[in-house]
């Protein structure tokens, strides 16, 4: 058992340790641990602080601490130096010398389950682990922390062995969005916590298949203790075969119970991963990736009220014929299987549509909701989502007060200036530049590739006469669909592909749409710019702006091809603010790029408005952590500034949106990017430049 502590020890500090302690210099081993937290019965953090420990003493050592070679020391309380990092998801290393020819004995100890209410402690349970005396290197095997059992040290908590990998799926379900969703009795011995997903790799569990269209991989309750984190924590091994090894896995936790026949995660894509070539398992996940639950849940009534008058004016909805609107959520069901819980009434003499249903949540928490519409013409089922253009196509979201609570939106956000009338048609041109997408992971190849706009807007694509199964439309099997024949060109081979597209009113001016380069023939794979999900940021959105009357022709902007989902660092496409928004800028062209820095961090020089587009070298160089670069640019426009390592990897965007023609500076902090040479690159008004930098650590 882990040494008692005879006294507690005053914190004095690294430094004071190392002077008192340190050992003459004498034979030593390095000692190399792994650890896994995956079945440590809460969630471990990566960003606390000391948060995992390594503590122990040599034999014979006294006070329960033993200075080691090179100044570190480990103890058997919180005066340990032995400190390991994190190495991704739940598993963690460090190395560290021990004199030869001693014992060590040695335990995880976890900070943040040993201070944080409600308590679990923060040792492992069961008998020390020792490294006996002797010389020579120490590696051992990886070991899963050890709460609540007394296993050999090579433990595992699943079987290994045979023809096969086994993968560990792990989720802390008391989260918001769980709770909105129905979990609101994880006592009901109906619940189950599972898995879905596609089962091409063949991942099964007790010969249960993975599946979509049923939980056929359940997750087990990490605690029956209601006052342990564990009780919301659940988790389960699914294996593969070898021959799966490198085929991506996609999947989305769910759970079921007496009141809620299937919650899904609604409001992300579906999260992936690549099956390993060993056992392994996945970091914990919160349901939905949704805050966790820290107030007390309540129920209280919200009313939904949008309107749908600038749809009517757009020529798509017609209540006359039996089109009705729907509020979706987790708080009723993304599938609204119950259409009483999400079906609006007209309120007469209006063109406002209106529902209020309770909402069970914790108050200040975000839920997240869509209108939809239920078309009555067959056939045109499921193709009814709203779009929000000021969301960027995103789910809306409101803050839950637990008060009663009223809502008023415009359906889609179309207001009154975003219609094109009747009559009127606008020749509209879209613009990629493609020279980024040559250097992905999968390149295009402008000998072999066609670039076509992939749009993913139905309801717009009502307007401009396309119901779901037309022959002009080929749909790509991703949410969106190609016009057929609509091809963008390059001619003068500069790799910015364009085309011209007649859009006709009535219509809105806010185009929702992703880039997409390959082949049309059987077994051509097309490559879809952006990173899907359901937040802004899933597409582009361009507009078709008025200038004293709707033009009769016009060029939306421009922007390289977004790194794709399939790629390693895929990016969100940038997106328009809706200039019709009363929160939004007002005026375009202002674009969004999500995940770029807040451009306030960019401090304009001011001075000659510049000629032309330059790009300084940064200083100083070499540098740690800081840097400052300047730039100019000669006219108002998309610039971005990018940072590649050697490899051509995207490591850090600097700026990414629009400026107008001036000189700045920007201060990067390189604080988390290891040493070595990095390619700055500006890209502004159609110029690209690039220099070098070299972080020294």
């Amino acid at each position: 058992m882990r040494t008692m502590l005879v006294t507690r020890w005053r914190w004095l500090g690294v430094v004071a340790l190392v002077a008192c302690c340190a050992l003459p210099a004498q034979a030593q081993r390095t000692v190399t641990l792994r650890l896994n937290t995956a079945t440590m019965p809460d969630t471990v953090k990566t960003n606390i602080t000391r948060n995992v420990q390594v503590r122990g003493c040599l034999a014979g050592c006294t006070d329960n601490q033993s200075p080691l070679p090179g100044g570190q020391v480990i103890a058997w309380d919180d005066r340990t130096t032995i400190i390991p990092g994190n190495t991704g998801g739940d598993y963690w290393s460090v190395n560290f010398q021990i004199p030869d020819n001693q014992e060590l004995q040695f335990k995880f100890f976890i900070q943040q389950s040993e201070n944080n209410p409600p308590g679990i402690g923060g040792w492992e349970d069961g008998s020390n682990h020792t490294i006996p005396s002797g010389t020579g290197p120490v590696t051992l095997d990886l070991h899963y922390f050890e709460k609540g059992t007394d296993q050999p040290y090579n433990w595992r908590p699943f079987e290994s062995g045979g023809d096969s990998v086994s993968v560990w799926f792990r989720v802390y379900m008391n989260t918001q969005s769980a709770v909105a969703t129905g979990y609101d009795n994880p006592g009901d011995p109906a619940l189950v916590v599972g898995v879905r997903g596609d089962n091409a790799p063949g991942g099964n569990q007790n010969g249960q298949v993975m599946d979509w269209g049923s939980t056929n991989i359940v997750l087990r309750r990490e605690s029956t203790d209601n006052s342990k984190p564990g009780y919301h924590l659940f988790s389960g091994e699914v294996t593969y075969p070898s021959s799966a090894v490198g085929q991506v896995q996609n999947y989305k936790f769910v759970f079921q119970d007496a009141n809620t026949p299937i919650g899904w995660e609604g409001t992300i894509s579906n999260r992936t991963f690549t099956i390993p070539s060993a056992d392994s398992t996945l970091y914990w996940k919160y349901f939905d990736d949704s805050p966790p639950v820290t107030g007390t849940v309540v129920t209280a009534p919200v009313a939904f009220i949008v309107d749908s008058q600038p749809l009517v004016n757009s020529g798509v909805f017609d209540a006359n014929r039996g089109d009705s609107l729907q509020v979706r959520g987790a708080f009723n069901g993304w599938d609204c299987d119950n259409p009483d819980d999400c079906r609006l009434e007209r309120i007469p003499g209006s063109f406002e549509w209106a529902i209020e249903t309770p909402i069970t949540a914790v108050a200040g928490s975000q839920i997240e909701y869509k209108y939809y519409i239920d078309f009555a013409p067959t056939g045109w089922q499921n193709i009814g989502w709203e779009e929000p253009l000021d969301n960027g196509g995103g789910n809306r979201s409101f803050t839950f007060t637990g008060a009663q609570q009223e809502l008023n939106q415009v359906f889609n956000d179309i207001r009154s200036g975003n219609v094109i009338p009747t009559g009127t048609t606008v020749n509209t041109t879209f613009r990629v530049d493609m020279e980024r997408a040559t250097q992905f992971s999968d390149p295009f190849n402008p000998a072999t590739d066609s670039v076509y706009v992939q749009f993913e807007d139905p309801t717009w694509l009502l307007t401009q006469g396309y119901a779901p199964g037309d022959p002009r439309l080929i749909d790509t099997g991703s949410g969106g669909n190609l016009i057929r024949g609509f091809v963008l060109t390059d001619p003068d081979g500069d790799l910015v592909y364009t085309g011209t597209l007649a859009v006709a009113g009535p219509t809105y001016n806010g185009i929702g749409y992703r880039h997409v380069f390959g082949g049309l023939e059987a077994g051509d794979a097309l490559v879809t710019e952006g990173s899907g999900g359901f937040a802004a940021g899933r597409r582009r959105y361009r507009y078709i702006l008025p200038s004293g009357g709707w033009p009769a022709n016009f060029t939306l902007g421009i922007d390289g091809f977004r790194r794709p989902s399939t790629d390693p660092n895929p990016e969100p496409t940038p997106w328009e603010i809706n200039p019709t928004d009363p929160d939004g800028a007002g005026s375009l062209p202002n674009w969004i790029f999500p995940g770029a820095p807040d451009p306030v961090g960019i401090e304009e020089v001011g001075g000659e408005l510049p000629a032309t587009a330059t790009l300084g070298q940064n200083y100083p160089n070499p540098f740690n952590p800081t840097t400052v670069i300047e730039y100019a640019v000669p006219q108002a426009g998309p610039v971005s500034l990018v940072l590649f390592d050697v490899t051509g990897r995207a490591v850090a965007t600097l700026f990414e949106g629009v400026q107008q023609a001036n000189t700045y500076r920007v201060t990067f902090d390189a604080s988390d990017l290891a040493s070595g040479v990095y390619v700055y690159q500006l890209r502004a008004g159609g110029t690209v430049l690039s220099r070098r930098m070299t972080i020294l650590k």
